[in-house]
């Protein structure tokens, strides 16, 4: 068997990454896979499983990447919900503050008699709620 390297099609990318070292290899340092130490069909082997790697490592960005999209639907779907929402309880509070208002000046000008026709009404609202809540 003849020891040759050959070069592989991604090896001009690990080149790129790792710098060439197919003369650096350190003489005290060896490697398992050291290229000028391997065969074609190891070379192949390792190329086969690296390759297995990287589809596998496509298949898991793919998927992070339809998590990703989703938080981001769901995001903006959350925030155009509590848009609504705010606009919803500051309709509610312009209510509650024109009702309140309302209020205070029926109590100021009916010397209080319209307000203990309200205040009775409630009370008897609670007692009868009571009642009938408890006495099921």
């Amino acid at each position: 068997m003849a020891f040759t390297t050959r070069r592989q099609p991604h090896a001009w990318q690990r080149d790129q990454l790792f710098g060439d070292q197919s003369g650096s290899s350190s003489p005290g340092r060896s490697s398992p896979y050291d290229p000028s130490r391997m065969t074609d069909r190891e070379m192949h082997s390792l190329e086969s499983q690296n390759d297995d790697a990287i589809s596998g490592l496509h298949s898991k960005v793919a998927m992070l990447k339809k998590i990703t999209l989703d938080i981001g639907a769901e995001v903006r779907e959350s925030t155009s919900f509590l848009g609504e929402l705010d606009q919803d309880f500051g309709r509610t509070g312009g209510l509650l503050n024109t009702t309140y208002t309302r209020l205070k000046v029926m109590a100021a000008t009916q010397n209080g008699r319209y307000m203990c026709y309200m205040v009775s009404f409630c009370i008897f609202m609670f007692f009868f709620a009571y009642f009938f809540i408890y006495r099921r």
